[in-house]
């Protein structure tokens, strides 16, 4: 994840901006710069408390497993590739930013965390994060919900080390992916468009399996992290970008 600052209101967010967005992003596929696909996106978000218009950068790491699980035998070559996947992704998200500012101008770093990655313990363990960032007291995360969902930026409480300074980078999907045509069905994507700014080119189809109702409601699970980390900011999301093709 990595979240940005504009100097932007929110009310300068327009179609023409974030299509060409869009347009940048689409150019890099296969590329450093590539949005990707599944659950991966880049959301503008404003801040309820008043504010500029922010920016979430969520992509993956390109299957990591599939590189680095025949080395498993290996350490020294996994530690290796491991590394070089994880700043592979950081390097995407890097481009995917520099990208953004071509069309709304610079903008200040907040974070930059990856959720995929692994620590060596000084007894010789390993904790294995998978869909998780590593926090200490005082450091900030940031906690998305769904595509037109609010998110929160949070701050890592002194309990954190008792779940293993590990927090989620995201609420999660209450149903898998096949799981979601029934309800895909049924959905009004007309309401979603006219509530959340969407880049020209990206079909209902497409977001069948990333709608709102595949995704953890997060006033709920805020309730089950309350004593581990505190709210510093909650944004609503004004746009998202997802499923480019």
């Amino acid at each position: 994840m990595r979240l940005v600052r504009s100097s932007v209101p929110a009310k300068d967010l327009n179609p023409n901006r974030w299509n060409a967005v869009a347009d940048h992003l689409r150019a890099n596929k296969g590329g450093l710069g590539d949005l990707g696909g599944g659950n991966h996106f880049l959301d503008a978000i404003a801040p309820y408390d008043d504010g500029p218009l922010y920016f979430l950068i969520h992509t993956g790491s390109r299957n990591e497993s599939g590189h680095v699980d025949a080395l498993i035998d290996q350490p020294d070559q996994f530690d290796w590739k491991f590394n070089q996947v994880v700043q592979w992704a950081a390097n995407n998200r890097a481009e995917i930013h520099e990208r953004l500012e071509r069309i709304f101008g610079k903008t200040d770093l907040v974070l930059d965390l990856p959720h995929n990655t692994y620590e060596q313990l000084s007894d010789g363990g390993v904790i294995i994060r998978k869909g998780s960032v590593r926090l200490i007291p005082g450091d900030l995360c940031v906690l998305p919900s769904h595509m037109s969902g609010d998110v929160v930026l949070i701050k890592a409480g002194i309990r954190i080390g008792e779940i293993l300074n590990s927090m989620s980078h995201g609420t999660g999907r209450k149903m898998s992916r096949s799981d979601c045509k029934p309800f895909a069905d049924a959905y009004d994507f007309t309401v979603l468009r006219n509530s959340i700014l969407i880049p020209a080119g990206v079909e209902d189809t497409s977001l069948r399996t990333e709608g709102p109702f595949a995704y953890r409601d997060l006033d709920e699970c805020l309730e089950l992290i309350k004593d581990y980390v505190e709210v510093v900011v909650r944004f609503g999301v004004v746009g998202y970008m997802g499923h480019l093709g």
